[in-house]
């Protein structure tokens, strides 16, 4: 479904001389040269040269019927469609082929085509006969209904068993079975419930294929609790009712069921996705309550790797509120469609086992973490082929390697110069990135023309490596410690060019923090640090540890995004949750300037950039609790789970300087939902040799994934004629169906949602 080519490939394998992916409606056979060099009429495959007729349709293949419509019904047998191939009405022997295989299949000789049951969508079935064509569509339209499923597997515990919640997202599972009367009920005229409202997901979310399904969260209204709740999803070619009896005391959550959802996913096509939810309790139906999202065509690629502070995977501090009285400090990894996130670096013991405050190279080669307390000064560098530790020394206050900005190979990275680097002196140095057993000191490496005395801190190369983005912090002019600038670098030479400062927030109390570039390099996503907690520069903590008034506000912060070339810069409102996130109690008052430490996937997917950020607002009524309580040595985050979690949006490609292009933000799946999580890196899995089975080409070394011997998907280098999406480019004309795919930082992107 990711690549369509390679079912059209693959078929063009099993019938020689087909197109399978053609989208002619009809092909007319010509006529041919005689023995004695004159010409003959047009004769169709199938007929006598002597049938006489002159008829223009006798020489032209079609199919029947054209365009059918089929409807799959959960509980119903599933319909076919009799395909047949046809020359002046009569039946010839064509062979079939269809470019979606997930959608259905068709015979090959006997043309009969039966759905999937698991997917609907519009899908072109081609005839081939004596190398010409014809296509028609056949569109197939789901309608399933379900009626409780039971609990998850890991369902029970406070966070469902597992680290990352039930279903990867939290609450209770999937409830159990509505009976016949309720069923009537909730399918029958509804009541509107004062204040019955969504909390979450936001209305006109857009959402990336290979994730998994929300936990949907409501506000219950004037009727305090319901017995049951429909879950309604309807798109084009995809209808679904489910049904479930309450979880919970107050009901106030349910999730999708993941079945249905990668339905939803799969077989959307562009459209708007309709949910609607409907309330029953006491016989009496209450609602409905509706929202509409939008599906990005392709699934998001990479890895998250972000920090854990009070982690159970790995435990090595003492003093914990709560559980068995330790927490962990640890990098941990979200990748697709797994339900929990896997430590990377970390253990159990004692407190030389911390491995937090981290950076990663935009290809996945590489992290360089903090081991212990980040003013001990000790780091390490880690392999992420081979998760290989090693120690790097000097350590204390010559190890200049805090939040360091990896440069995108993997091979060097430049040094923080902020005061969250734990010196308000230390200069930007520029070293390899050791390997090896430990401890190894990274080699330094010169560079030139870097302006003199000049400090950035916070600093983050672009995904091409051309471009440095940091905090100005101080030694050049413009420098004032809170506006944000860039400069040039070219690694064949090692040299810095034109400095130039971006962005200077209007008042002295707003800083300019964070920076990520977009993954064509045009424009960068910072946070706005719009209230200083006083303690740590860039954190996003409270103003004290202890209890009190001190310890119930902290820093406040929003995302903006700058256009590089004409220096305009926009909130990103959508993002932040203007108009979007709901309030509440416990400093939940502003939910939308509790955004920080934005970062992008360096691979656009779908018409989208995509960015991870740490947000401390409310996760619906999952995690409620006051914004600044996460530190585990203070607040009990065993039971009730911290807002301080990971957050996702998707931003338009190519936006006009000065607009909002974010969309609303969703929770991050598979993150640990009883610990505090922030600063995720977002970066490209570590790329596989040629040969090695694959889905996508960013996935490979070679920059390519294409059918191998047997028809399955391996990594190649050989260019092919053309580049699909994912695969590797130089230039716009590389790409298929260019500019349908553009060439985006190395990559054949959707340059636009479609």
């Amino acid at each position: 479904m990711r690549h369509l080519f390679v079912l059209c490939s693959s078929l063009a394998v099993a019938v020689v001389a087909a197109s399978a992916c053609g989208t002619d409606t009809e092909s007319t056979f010509d006529g041919g040269t005689d023995q004695e060099g004159g010409t003959t009429p047009p004769v169709p495959p199938s007929l006598s040269s002597d049938s006489g007729t002159a008829d223009p349709d006798a020489f032209t293949l079609r199919i029947d019927p054209p365009d059918p419509v089929v409807t799959v019904t959960s509980g119903q047998a599933v319909p076919t469609v009799q395909f047949q191939a046809l020359v002046a009405g009569n039946v010839v022997p064509a062979a079939f082929t269809i470019d979606r295989g997930e959608i259905g299949a068709v015979a090959l000789s006997g043309g009969l085509f039966t759905p999937s049951g698991a997917v609907g969508g519009k899908a072109t079935v081609t005839a081939t006969l004596n190398g010409k064509t014809a296509s028609t569509s056949v569109t197939v339209k789901l309608k399933v209904t379900q009626n409780g499923a039971g609990a998850l597997p890991d369902a029970g515990a406070p966070d469902g068993g597992g680290a990352g919640g039930a279903g990867g997202v939290g609450g209770e599972g999937e409830g159990a079975g509505v009976d016949a009367a309720t069923a009537a009920v909730l399918r029958g005229a509804a009541t509107q419930d004062p204040n019955l409202a969504w909390l979450y997901p936001y209305d006109k979310t857009v959402w990336p294929r290979g994730i998994l399904a929300p936990l949907l969260q409501w506000k219950p209204g004037d009727q305090g609790d319901y017995d049951a709740v429909a879950i309604k999803i309807s798109e084009n070619n995809f209808e679904y009712e489910g049904m479930f009896a309450r979880t919970a005391t107050p009901f106030a959550h349910h999730p999708i069921p993941q079945a249905a959802w990668k339905q939803m996913l799969t077989s959307n096509g562009g459209e708007d996705v309709t949910v609607t939810l409907v309330f029953a309790k006491g016989g009496a139906a209450y609602g409905p309550i509706t929202e509409k999202w939008k599906i990005a065509a392709s699934p998001l690629k990479g890895t998250v790797y972000y920090n854990s502070y009070g982690t159970r995977l790995a435990k090595n501090y003492g003093g914990a509120i709560g559980g068995d009285g330790r927490f962990g400090g640890a990098t941990l990894a979200i990748r697709g469609g797994s339900t929990d996130p896997a430590l990377v670096a970390g253990g159990n013991g004692d407190e030389n086992y911390c491995r937090v405050c981290h950076s990663v190279a935009a290809n996945g080669a590489a992290l360089i973490t903090q081991r212990n307390l980040g003013h001990l000064q000790r780091f390490s560098s880690y392999d992420l082929k081979t998760t290989a530790e090693t120690v790097m020394s000097p350590e204390g206050a010559g190890a200049d390697y805090a939040w360091p900005a990896m440069y995108p190979d993997g091979t060097a990275f430049l040094g923080d110069s902020s005061p969250a680097a734990g010196s308000s002196t230390a200069p930007n140095r520029f070293f390899t990135v050791p390997t090896g057993a430990g401890p190894v000191a990274p080699t330094e490496i010169a560079t030139n023309a870097w302006p003199a005395g000049f400090r950035a801190g916070l600093p983050a190369f672009s995904p091409d490596g051309k471009h440095l983005a940091f905090t100005m912090i101080a030694g050049a002019p413009g420098a004032d410690g809170r506006s944000l600038g860039v400069l040039d670098f070219a690694r064949a030479t090692n040299t810095w060019s034109g400095l130039t400062s971006l962005y200077t927030p209007p008042d002295a109390a707003h800083t300019a923090i964070y920076p990520s570039f977009l993954p064509s390099g045009s424009g960068i996503v910072f946070q706005v640090e719009t209230r200083y907690n006083g303690r740590d520069f860039g954190g996003t903590r409270s103003g004290c540890d202890a209890s009190g008034a001190c310890s119930d506000t902290g820093t406040r912060g929003e995302l903006w995004w700058i256009d590089v070339k004409t220096k305009t810069a926009a909130r990103l409102d959508k993002l932040n949750g203007v108009g979007y996130a709901p309030t509440g109690p416990n400093a939940h008052d502003d939910d939308a300037t509790l955004n920080y430490e934005p970062t992008v996937n360096p691979v656009p997917s779908g018409g989208y950039a995509w960015v991870v950020f740490t947000s401390r607002r409310l996760y619906g009524n999952v995690a409620t609790i006051n914004p600044y309580w996460s530190d585990p040595r203070y607040h009990d985050i065993t039971q009730t789970p911290t807002t301080k979690k990971l957050w996702v949006a998707a931003i338009d490609l190519n936006a006009a300087p000065g607009t909002d292009p974010s969309h609303p933000a969703f929770y991050l799946p598979a993150q640990e939902l009883l610990a505090g999580n922030s600063r995720g890196y977002w970066v490209v899995d570590p790329c596989h040799a040629d040969g090695v089975d694959c889905e996508s080409g960013d996935e490979c070394c070679g920059g390519f994934c294409r059918p191998g011997a047997g028809g399955k998907l391996v990594c190649s280098a050989q260019v092919p004629t053309c580049a699909q999406e994912f695969e590797k480019c130089t230039v716009d004309a590389d790409c298929c169906n260019s500019p349908a795919l553009q060439c985006i930082n190395g990559r054949c992107s959707v340059p636009a949602p479609r």
